[in-house]
């Protein structure tokens, strides 16, 4: 029996990315395998039990990523028919591509509205839900540098370094724009435009039809749809829960901070902690190298050492929650995103063919 070339199998798209996402893996080890062997030996200072504690914390940031996630389906009446199982191994893998893949979060993000249109969610409130969580990260970042302001003023008065106050007013201008712009990308014009413009570009169109994705300028026309500017505009109210679980993750970040020092045989204090963490991300929505290497890691010691904590514990602090925070969810991400693509392709060979 001979086969036409139309009938010969072709390599599924989401192996080629596996695939390409596991070369990227190797790479980014190798070329920073010297700063792994330096975490590996500092791990052998810290006292067992603080490391577990630090390790769990970490855990339930994943799990309040799916909370967020969750609170978001809930205001498009999705909230019981996806589970939080399923999104707190979403959770793991968007932050994997985002990682891998520096493009500001899109990576992670296309993933995640594919994820939920293969759950029957339609293009709008896939895209909206992703939209919203960008716009509720941005506004609860920004609530926490406020806090920053006011704790760092009550603690160090107008002995501010100048670099410091430099990234608190860059920071505010570029989260309030950052938030507007989610918004604006969430419009119903915003969402009408850009869909037109990628069914324009073939090129364009076929990266997107490859990826799977359905676009919202795909569907018909809906009047009773709320976009997310409208949901912000006129019911911002519904969003304070997933702020709060995002303000919640930010929480159980410091909170592996500071397990980290006690670990350390050093008692810094809490806010000190949050506060730094926060200047770092701030820091990092700028930075282009693959999840904010370096540019993190530089500010996070720069700060919790303006602070006044020890310079050498800092450095040991700061690589030992990025090895949890980002080098750990790299192999398990791609085993995750592996294993629910191989679900997937089984679940749709055990579909009955029409």
């Amino acid at each position: 029996m001979f086969t036409s070339k139309d009938n010969q199998k072709k390599i599924p798209a989401a192996d080629i990315i596996f695939y390409f996402l596991l070369l990227l893996l190797a790479v980014l080890v190798f070329s920073h395998f010297a700063e792994l062997e330096k975490i590996f030996a500092l791990f052998k200072q810290i006292k067992p039990f603080w490391f577990i504690l630090a390790l769990l914390t970490q855990v339930f940031t994943y799990f309040f990523t799916a909370n967020i996630y969750h609170s978001l389906l809930a205001l498009y009446d999705q909230g019981s028919t996806i589970n939080r199982s399923d999104l707190f191994k979403v959770s793991i893998i968007s932050l994997f591509l985002s990682q891998a893949i520096p493009t500001a979060g899109l990576s992670g993000g296309s993933y995640l509205v594919h994820f939920l249109q293969k759950k029957k969610l339609s293009p709008r409130n896939s895209f909206s839900v992703f939209i919203l969580g960008i716009f509720c990260s941005y506004f609860c970042n920004l609530l926490a540098l406020f806090f920053g302001i006011f704790y760092i003023a009550a603690t160090i008065g107008r002995d501010w370094d100048g670099s410091l106050t430099a990234v608190i007013v860059v920071g505010i201008f570029l989260l309030i724009f950052l938030s507007a712009l989610a918004l604006f990308f969430g419009s119903k014009n915003a969402i009408s435009y850009i869909s037109g413009k990628v069914a324009k570009y073939k090129w364009l169109k076929r990266i997107v039809d490859k990826s799977q994705l359905k676009l919202p300028g795909d569907e018909a026309p809906d009047d009773n749809w709320e976009s997310p500017w409208k949901i912000v505009k006129n019911k911002f109210h519904y969003l304070w829960r997933p702020i709060f679980w995002q303000f919640m993750e930010f929480l159980a970040d410091a909170a592996t901070i500071f397990l980290l020092f006690y670990g350390l045989n050093f008692r810094p204090k809490f806010l000190i902690i949050f506060v730094g963490l926060i200047l770092t991300k701030v820091v990092a929505l700028v930075a282009i190298s693959p999840g904010g290497l370096i540019f993190f890691e530089g500010a996070m010691v720069l700060f919790y050492n303006a602070f006044g904590i020890p310079l050498d514990l800092a450095v040991v602090v700061t690589l030992m929650f990025r090895a949890l925070s980002f080098w750990l969810p790299m192999p398990l991400g791609l085993f995750l995103y592996g294993h629910l693509n191989n679900s997937n392709s089984e679940e749709k060979r055990e579909q009955p063919v029409s």
